[in-house]
């Protein structure tokens, strides 16, 4: 396996810059759920496309199968972000999107529980990338969040066919209640390709400290 393209000070200037856009999400997940929201502290990897499952097994509080989103996002620095639900998670979401519709008295057709969640991935996907990338003065753009399947095994939702490189950049962060009723997992993936404009970008980012 190569050497991790990150040095150690591009990582945790990325670990810390990736926390404060972490932070705008997880502010604006607890004012959706009216519930704190604590936020692991985000794990960087290199990962090969054989070895992401196991890696990502590692990080995960769940093990029992989940609900996947996949959405991809571009600005100078290109990727993929996919967001991880567990049952009672997703149960929740569409609790808290249900009743809302009732207090407001929506007219429209109730939301599916696809579009629920994608609702929701798209809030902390764009959140926390949009905050990342802001501190390195770029502007991503989002494709709409799509749904890969419910109650897949990690396996199925990061199988190497899926995955269209051999090696890349995994950034990992856990948003959880402190109840316990809701959590998920950002995955935010970028090709060694991206890599090299991300590390521009940091440098950059670190030259003006």
């Amino acid at each position: 396996m190569s050497e991790p393209i990150l040095t150690e000070d591009q990582r945790d200037a990325l670990q810390e810059i990736a926390n404060i856009g972490m932070g705008q999400a997880g502010a604006r997940l607890a004012a959706l759920l009216g519930r704190f929201v604590h936020l692991s502290v985000p794990r960087i990897r290199m990962v090969d496309t054989d070895t992401l499952p196991s890696a990502v097994r590692d990080m995960l509080d769940f093990s029992e199968p989940v609900t996947a989103l996949r959405q991809s996002f571009r600005c100078e620095i290109a990727g993929e972000a996919i967001s991880l639900f567990d049952s009672r998670s997703a149960a929740h979401m569409k609790f808290v999107f249900r009743s809302q519709e009732s207090a407001a008295e929506a007219n429209d057709e109730e939301m599916s529980d696809a579009e629920v969640l994608s609702d929701v991935a798209n809030l902390i996907a764009g959140a926390c990338l949009t905050g990342l990338f802001e501190q390195l003065e770029q502007s991503p753009t989002f494709t709409p969040p799509r749904l890969i399947g419910v109650q897949l095994d990690l396996e199925d939702v990061l199988h190497p066919s899926k995955l269209p490189w051999d090696r890349a950049l995994l950034l990992e962060v856990n948003l959880q209640t402190e109840d316990g009723v809701f959590g998920s997992h950002l995955l935010t993936l970028m090709t060694a390709k991206a890599v090299q404009s991300l590390v521009s970008a940091i440098d950059g980012f670190l030259a003006n400290l």
